[in-house]
């Protein structure tokens, strides 16, 4: 009986025994799921957010590079006689062919570029990496070609899947508008700019943006109109400030964006261009040294007070009495001669200097002291 639970003994210390040691369990990064192209100019852009993850929902430190992959589509040849030049072409001529499949994709694609860690920081734009690619546009005899990316990212022992695909058909686009000019006026920002000579005539529009003057250059920003700008003309109401405008010409309206190189830089400051309200009336008293003025006070919120002039003689020469605005809606003259006849005016000013027109009394005549 002894030698039996001795036996036992051993059999349950054998089940504790350590096994074999594992390999460590893969890092492997989070495929990106947000790539995005479009095309500026030559140039097909593409931007995806900076991989930041693992499979398993952990923080990424390992990043080896980030590789690029394309893929080419060329549009079929027609036969002679199947297409009716009569009907207008669609604008994607590839609205017709399905986008390529991930398992086609993989078959067909290309490494074009490989970006290693060392390269990231240079081509990060805030929470984005940012690619520029120039592939071909077109074949030798005019057909247009589809291109198909997609990014993989790699650490020192494994690779993520690849990303989702973005698709686009690159076409020809104009040159950049010209003679952009910035005006600041009390209704906002008025932009104007020429169309460019090479511009087909039916130029889908314009796309403008704009930079605040703290703000750094963003090549991911928006436009801030929300449909295309048909005219040559644009205006701008941003808060009150200094702002940087450039203005792209488009070439294919809808997803994704197609448009020129960005114009010329311009700049102006809007700030507040709108006078206040005059004064509603103006009474004048003589008293015995002095003209004693009164005027209906403005209720405008950026009032900063009131300049006051005074009209005499036959010419109306007009003398501004004060250096700096009153503050009181009231004021009396003691600079007066006697005999002379005065017409005085009162105009309101704002805060940023804007002043309004002038508020005339009656022509007051200052008699002799006998």
């Amino acid at each position: 009986m002894k030698r039996f639970c001795a036996l036992l003994l051993l059999a349950a210390l054998a089940c504790g025994k350590r096994g074999d040691p594992r390999p460590p369990v893969p890092i492997i990064p989070k495929a990106t799921s947000d790539l995005v192209v479009t095309q500026r100019g030559s140039k097909v852009i593409l931007t995806w957010s900076y991989p930041s993850l693992t499979t398993a929902g952990k923080n990424l430190t390992d990043v080896r590079r980030v590789v690029v992959y394309r893929a080419s589509e060329e549009f079929p040849v027609a036969p002679a006689g199947s297409i009716d030049t009569s009907v207008p072409q669609p604008i994607n001529p590839f609205a017709k062919i399905p986008p390529l499949t991930p398992a086609q994709f993989l078959k067909q694609r290309t490494r074009i570029d490989a970006i290693d860690a060392s390269s990231l920081p240079s081509v990060t734009n805030g929470a984005r990496l940012v690619y520029e690619d120039t592939p071909q546009i077109h074949t030798s005899d005019g057909r247009p070609i589809r291109q198909t990316y997609a990014v993989s990212t790699e650490t020192s022992s494994a690779r993520s899947d690849v990303s989702n695909l973005a698709a686009i058909v690159p076409v020809d686009v104009p040159s950049p508008p010209y003679d952009v000019k910035a005006d600041a006026k009390a209704e906002g920002i008025v932009l104007s700019w020429q169309k460019p000579s090479d511009a087909k005539p039916d130029l889908p529009g314009y796309n403008v943006y704009r930079r605040g003057e703290k703000e750094s250059q963003d090549v991911l920003a928006a436009p801030i109109n929300t449909a295309p700008v048909s005219a040559t003309t644009y205006t701008d109401t941003p808060a009150y400030g200094t702002f940087t405008y450039v203005v792209r010409a488009i070439a294919s309206t809808g997803t994704p964006r197609i448009e020129s190189e960005p114009s010329s830089a311009v700049t102006a400051t809007f700030k507040d261009l709108a006078s206040p309200p005059p004064p509603a009336s103006i009474n004048v008293l003589v008293e015995t040294h002095a003209v004693r003025l009164v005027w209906d006070a403005v209720t405008a919120p950026d009032l900063f007070g009131y300049n006051i002039y005074r009209y005499q003689g036959a010419a109306r020469l007009k003398l501004k009495l004060i250096p700096n605005p009153s503050t009181a809606p009231f004021f009396s003259d003691i600079s007066i001669e006697p005999g002379i006849e005065y017409v005085y005016g009162v105009s309101s000013v704002d805060k940023n200097g804007n002043e309004s027109a002038e508020t005339m009394s009656e022509p007051v005549l200052v008699p002799r002291t006998p």
